[in-house]
């Protein structure tokens, strides 16, 4: 009976060995696991970090550039590379919030996993709460500089569309320019001739008859008409045509408009006729006492 009390009591007191063991390799393992949750938190806090601290520089260079080129008007070329230059920063500040959100809900998880610990790790803790203030420093600074280059880019997107009105509006004015220059031009190089008999420039109101003959005293002779007709004239370009066919070769025609025949080339007399063509050796000189020219047929 004695022996078997004594067999009794040396399997409960190996049952508590058993017990003692087993808690204490769990809590062995629970330590385990604390340290190496907080060398898991710590790289991923200093990564984070890095990460953040290296797209501050990043940051930090496009201000200073852009400081540095925002003393000059760039026009709307160099506005439109600012605009795309703050956008792409603006992307990289999303990818440091993003981060730092990650960051912050894998904190959180691990705030949690602790507090509910058998073992409770009050230094895993406090870690975990310098991390978190650490994350949320960091979250703030990178959302103020979202704030900032979000209202950048606003004023960016106006100052494209003002510049791009002044644009429009130049191309406009340049092009209404061309148009009156153009027309300038031609009005300045068109001229006009008519050629016929007498009668028939008479009849067409091309010429007049001036002076007054009685008897054998005095005389008329024929001037241009004080109000020319001009549909009874042909239009030419000054400085493209320079030779004018007569309509018959066996007469001659004389000048009686204001142009000299001293810048005449051909068969002309220093009287202004001319037979067969008007050949225009200067043209700016011929056509400068009229743009109109009148020849009658002898």
């Amino acid at each position: 009976m004695r022996q078997v009390g004594l067999i009794v009591m040396l399997i409960f007191a190996a049952t508590g060995c058993d017990r003692r063991r087993a808690e204490l390799e769990k809590a062995l393992a629970e330590v385990r696991a604390t340290e190496a949750q907080k060398d898991t938190l710590l790289t991923e806090v200093l990564e984070t970090t890095q990460f953040v601290s290296d797209l501050n520089s990043e940051l930090a260079k496009a201000r200073s550039v852009a400081i540095a080129e925002g003393g000059s008007d760039r026009g709307a070329p160099g506005a439109r590379q600012d605009h795309e230059e703050r956008k792409a920063t603006l992307l990289r500040i999303q990818q440091v919030i993003a981060r730092l959100n990650e960051s912050e809900a894998k904190l959180a998880a691990a705030e949690t996993r602790a507090k509910t610990a058998r073992t409770r790790n009050a230094r895993l803790l406090a870690q975990i709460s310098t991390y978190k203030k650490t994350i949320e420093d960091l979250k703030a600074a990178a959302e103020q500089q979202r704030a900032e280059n979000e209202t950048i880019i606003a004023e960016q997107r106006s100052q494209i569309a003002l510049l791009a009105g002044q644009v429009d509006t130049l191309d406009k004015e340049r092009t209404t320019l061309r148009g009156s220059v153009a027309s300038l031009i031609n009005y300045k190089n068109t001229v006009y001739y008519a050629i016929g008999t007498k009668d028939e420039l008479l009849k067409q109101g091309v010429v007049t008859k001036e002076g007054s003959k009685f008897l054998v005293f005095g005389g008329t002779r024929l001037e241009p008409a004080r109000d020319l007709n001009s549909a009874a004239f042909t239009a030419i370009d000054k400085t493209q045509t320079l030779s004018i066919a007569l309509p018959r070769i066996d007469k001659k025609y004389k000048i009686v408009s204001r142009q000299s025949p001293a810048f005449l080339a051909g068969d002309v007399t220093q009287k202004g006729d001319v037979r067969g063509v008007v050949e225009i050796v200067s043209p700016e000189e011929f056509w400068s006492p009229s743009r109109y020219l009148i020849l009658v047929q002898n």
